[in-house]
């Protein structure tokens, strides 16, 4: 932690130790969660990239735009 109280370290022992696969299948999985919960008017893929876009970012994790759109396709399919 800093002084400011900010968050420097992983908060649990491992949260590091995912592959890129695993960290994707796992914010993938994340917004399907959340477009679940909260479906507006049937969201469309393109919304859907958009908020992969955003999670991968916010994540640090860098994928293509063809990886976006396959997860957003499998993911408004309900696959």
């Amino acid at each position: 932690m800093t002084d400011a109280g900010e968050l420097s370290e992983p908060v649990q022992d491992g949260s590091s130790d995912a592959s890129r696969e695993q960290k994707i299948a796992g914010l993938a999985s994340q917004v399907a969660a959340d477009i679940a919960l909260k479906p507006v008017d049937r969201r469309g893929e393109d919304d859907i990239v958009d908020d992969l876009r955003l999670r991968f970012s916010d994540a640090g994790i860098v994928v293509t735009e063809d990886e976006l759109v396959a997860l957003a396709g499998t993911i408004h399919s309900g696959a």
